[in-house]
């Protein structure tokens, strides 16, 4: 398939939020408050970051976004998250080589990028080694609860840096 990677508006990141919510029904995470989880982190990830792309389909609605924001204890350093749709979560070949687009980027404004990966996403953390990142083993993670990897690129000498891709098909 073929998308458009440009950067997100607030537009995409609500549409892509109530796809997500749609499929999620009746699997409804809460935090440790008993308050609803994913819509308020997208929407404070989105708010927090400095640079959200977002990936559409032919039909113009967004079904990726890759955002980025400086980590409170290091500005050279990039926190950055993705969210897909499921129509791009089930083609990693297509997800990969628009990562590749949207990372050097990223790369561009961070000397590092890192991020905390749940080990069960199992695709995501394929995709990260894949991409050149570090995966750190699993450990315990405790604002998640869950197991996670710590996962993180270096702008200097990283693939993702060297040869940008030009055209993607």
């Amino acid at each position: 398939m073929r998308y458009c990677v440009q950067p997100a508006t607030a537009k995409d990141v609500a549409t892509l939020a109530l796809a997500m919510e749609d499929r999620e029904k009746g699997d409804v995470e809460f935090d440790r408050n008993g308050d609803q989880k994913a819509l308020d982190h997208l929407l404070n990830a989105f708010l927090s970051s400095t640079e959200v792309w977002a990936a559409h389909d032919r039909d113009g609605q967004p079904c990726a976004l890759w955002g980025v924001g400086p980590t409170p204890h290091d500005f050279d350093v990039g926190r950055f998250w993705l969210l897909t749709c499921e129509e791009v979560e089930t083609a990693p070949h297509d997800l990969a080589a628009l990562s590749t687009i949207v990372l050097p980027e990223m790369l561009a404004s961070y000397a590092r990028l890192e991020s905390i990966v749940d080990a069960r996403n199992l695709r995501a953390v394929a995709l990260l080694q894949v991409l050149g990142f570090t995966v750190e083993p699993a450990a315990f993670h405790e604002t998640s609860g869950r197991p996670c990897h710590r996962v993180w690129v270096e702008a200097e000498g990283s693939a993702l840096t060297q040869a940008r891709p030009t055209l993607l098909n």
